[in-house]
């Protein structure tokens, strides 16, 4: 991929959808660093974003960490 090339970001969902996960897994790893996403807001209420390619990359290390449960 060009390095320069504009990638968009794609929301939990899309991001879930990719993975063959669910959303709430996706923020999970996400809060715990687990997972690199792009955080959009407060630090209360962040709206996370990703990159596939980035996700790709997490796919390809064969990462899989345990995660805190989702706060509600």
């Amino acid at each position: 991929m060009n390095p320069n090339a504009f990638e968009p970001y794609v929301n939990p969902e899309e991001a879930a959808a990719f993975l063959k996960t669910n959303r709430l897994k996706v923020i999970r790893m996400a809060r715990s660093g687990a997972l690199s996403a792009h955080s959009l807001g407060g630090r209360i209420r962040p709206q996370w974003r990703f990159k596939l390619s980035e996700l790709d990359k997490h796919m390809k290390r064969g990462v899989d960490v345990a995660c805190p449960p989702v706060r509600q």
